[in-house]
């Protein structure tokens, strides 16, 4: 799979602008809330910041630096004063989170002990309300304890009744049971204590007055009530981050916020609660600014350097061997891709004025200004036509000449067969970006970004040229420092083989070209660069001057790798194909009769020359009719996927045929007209090639019910999931007819 800038390393671009991963698709930086709160919580209170939960960190400009230890807290939960929570932990057999009065602190529960007197007793035993035991005094000759009537009250002429702690209401401690005896009214269970609700003699939790945000100075995030439980004390608007000023637990400017940081806003939800963020949205063409393009990378960047470039720094001159996010410069803030239509959405895009914005595939690159973005909704870039992008107008084109933008510095081979420099014009590149070779390397700054050479072949000598001191294949080839100043090499067909006209030393220039990161495009007989030198002989089956029958066929794109999905998907949208998967295409060879893992394989032909093809539910060849039209490599080859970063790719079949182009002026070899489907393909390939290097992942593609045959019970889809295929009418079951997933036979009595 090649893909210019993938998700994740998108989102990973985004924590470095501004903090928070978030920001590049909702913008609420302080997100939702991840207690997890540990159940088997310490009972002797000692948390520290090991135990952290739900811990943000300096990712949003907060230090993160509150732990149990420094707020001196041993018990419940408190905030990080970055937006998280730390548990701190419960507290031992008989006291509370804040029971001793102070908030955070394991504490014995405060109850007031009574006396006699406050009970109104003055004889026999009692209890204090908070656990402890009274004796309140005994009574006279005369008198006994409750005698009148009144518990714990000396009296005479009545009998006293004693009471149960039923009577008196009690369910701890211990109390007198009016009439001068003791009772135990038994003791409390967890962490309630006797008398701990305010109740005397009954069970209760400590008394604990939970504090609210404001008196503990929060505007933001989770924190603690004092009492063990917590509060939400609500989120920032953007730019605000929680604790990112440096004060936790309250709203502030990260310091890694600068620059269109600070314009970013956050937006109040629309009804029924969405989420709403600020958009601008757009459609990503080609230079000519008719025909869009996929997975095209564009982005805010918010450089340190500011405007007018905030950042975006100029390409390193010559082959390099680039990881996909080393090409990508102006920390972005905010980031997306195209998809097949060329449509892309960028959201939390800071508000105002000449808001800048950069797309780029590979070195393909387009840096421009957007008047005006609104807060809270959507701006739509104007759609570009051939006029706006040629004028330079267009917002969203990739750019016709150098001064527009960047362009990948390309050496074309001149064909006499195959003009594939003509496709470059039909996709917009300006005629200016033509040029000569320079006289020495790099070239100098402000020339065109296209060199052409005349192919040595000595059948035809070469195709077109740009005057009489054109120079020749061979210039380009003897000289490795020559070939390495280029992004891009392209081979077409030159009408015959002449593969001995490439000498050793010239090859291995080529292949350590590709190895170096360079990128390297063959059409038909160019496989002279390909077919009989190690290691590029080996990324394919070579079989040449193979005669296909008939030389026009359909081309069927392997859907079975997200990229080649892409590229069906794409050729569809835009025109080019009338069926999913298959498009027309002309003038043919057959010179591979397979290719080798893990070279990629993009599109075949069935040759009925050969016996026939059969194409697949998805609108794949399979089997042995197969011919490949279409292929690519990695480079350099045999190296683990994570060290290539060149790329070449094999045509078998001329791209734009021209008869015989030798001698002629560019661009007079070039026909006019609408651009065929396989011109189409090369337009794809272009821009692919240039991006990027990544493996190629296949994707597994489900079976359904009917592809397998079944009516009936659960089947695998043969990519890890299941699938339930139905059940069966009366009279039969699943299996009966004695074929496993067909409704058949009877049912069982």
């Amino acid at each position: 799979m090649r893909h210019d800038w993938m998700l994740s390393f998108a989102v990973a671009l985004l924590v470095t602008a501004c903090g928070s991963a978030s920001s590049s698709t909702s913008g609420h930086r302080d997100g939702g809330f991840n207690f997890g709160i540990d159940s088997g919580a310490l009972t002797d209170g000692s948390r520290d910041s090991s135990m952290s939960l739900h811990s943000k960190d300096s990712g949003n400009g907060c230090p993160a630096a509150v732990t149990c230890s420094s707020a001196k807290v041993t018990c419940g939960i408190i905030s990080n004063g970055c937006g998280g929570v730390v548990n701190c932990g419960g507290c031992p057999s008989g006291k509370t989170c804040g029971g001793g009065g102070t908030s955070g602190v394991c504490g014995t529960p405060s109850c007031t002990a009574k006396t006699c007197a406050d009970q109104g007793f003055n004889c026999g035993p009692a209890g204090d309300g908070c656990g402890g035991s009274l004796s309140c005094g005994t009574c006279d000759d005369a008198e006994t304890c409750g005698g009148g009537g009144t518990s714990s009250v000396c009296g005479s002429s009545s009998t006293c009744v004693p009471k149960t702690c039923t009577d008196l209401g009690f369910n701890c401690g211990p109390a007198g049971d009016g009439c001068g005896g003791s009772l135990t009214c038994g003791t409390c269970a967890g962490n309630q204590v006797c008398g701990g609700g305010g109740q005397p003699s009954v069970c209760g939790a400590p008394t604990c007055t939970p504090k609210t945000c404001m008196e503990v100075g929060a505007n933001c995030g989770p924190t603690a009530d004092g009492c063990g439980g917590l509060l939400e004390c609500g989120t920032c608007a953007e730019p605000q981050t929680c604790g990112g000023g440096g004060t936790p637990s309250i709203c502030g400017v990260p310091s890694s916020c600068t620059g269109l940081c600070l314009q970013q806003v956050s937006c109040p939800p629309a009804d029924g609660g969405a989420p709403v963020t600020t958009t601008v949205s757009g459609v990503v063409y080609a230079p000519n600014g008719t025909d869009f393009l996929p997975n095209v990378l564009v982005y805010v960047p918010n450089g340190a350097a500011g405007a007018p470039t905030w950042g975006v720094t100029p390409f390193t001159p010559g082959v390099q061997c680039e990881q996909c996010s080393a090409g990508v410069s102006g920390s972005p803030l905010v980031t997306t891709t195209t998809d097949t239509f060329g449509r892309f959405t960028l959201s939390n895009v800071p508000v105002g004025a000449n808001i800048p914005l950069v797309i780029q595939t590979g070195r393909w690159r387009r840096q421009t200004v957007i008047p005006s973005v609104a807060s809270c909704v959507n701006t739509p870039l104007p759609t570009c036509t051939a006029a706006s992008a040629a004028s330079g107008a267009c917002l969203t084109s990739l750019p016709q000449t150098h001064v527009q933008g960047d362009i990948p510095y390309m050496a074309f081979v001149t064909g006499s067969v195959d003009a594939l420099e003509c496709v470059m014009l039909k996709i917009g590149v300006a005629q200016s970006e033509f040029v000569l070779p320079p006289a020495t390397f790099p070239p100098p700054a402000g020339s065109g970004r296209i060199n052409l050479y005349v192919g040595d072949a000595t059948g035809n000598k070469g195709g077109a040229n740009l005057g009489g001191t054109t120079p020749s294949e061979t210039t380009l080839v003897n000289t490795a420092a020559n070939l390495q100043a280029y992004d891009m090499i392209l081979f077409p067909c030159q009408g015959t083989e002449d593969s001995a006209a490439v000498t050793a030393a010239q090859q291995t220039n080529l292949i350590t070209y590709a190895g170096l990161g360079g990128r390297v495009f063959a059409t038909h007989f160019s496989y002279v660069w390909l077919f009989n030198d190690a290691p590029f002989s080996g990324t394919a089956a070579f079989d040449v001057n193979q005669a296909p029958d008939p030389a026009d066929q359909t081309g069927y794109i392997n859907m079975t790798f997200p990229r080649g999905l892409e590229l069906a998907q794409w050729l569809l949208n835009i025109g080019a194909a009338s069926t999913l998967g298959q498009i027309p295409i002309t003038t043919l060879r057959h010179d591979v009769n397979s290719v080798t893992p893990p070279s990629q394989l993009w599109m075949e032909i069935g040759d009925p020359g050969i016996g026939g093809a059969s194409v697949n539910d998805a609108g794949y060849v399979v089997g042995d009719a197969g011919v490949p039209m279409h292929y690519t490599f990695n480079t350099p080859v045999g190296v683990p996927a994570a060290q290539q970063c060149g790329r070449v790719l094999f045509d078998d079949f001329h791209v734009e045929n021209v008869g015989n182009s030798h001698g002629q002026l560019f661009p007079a070899e070039c026909p006019g007209g609408a651009m065929s489907a396989q011109e189409k393909l090369l337009e794809f390939m272009i821009f692919d090639l240039g991006s990027c290097v990544a493996p190629d992942v296949p994707t597994c593609t489900p079976e359904t019910c009917m592809s397998q045959g079944f009516s009936c019970g659960p089947a695998g889809d043969g990519c890890g999931n299941v699938i339930q295929c139905g059940d069966c009418p009366a009279g039969e079951t699943c299996g009966g007819g004695g074929q496993p997933n067909v409704c058949g036979g009877s049912s069982p009595p």
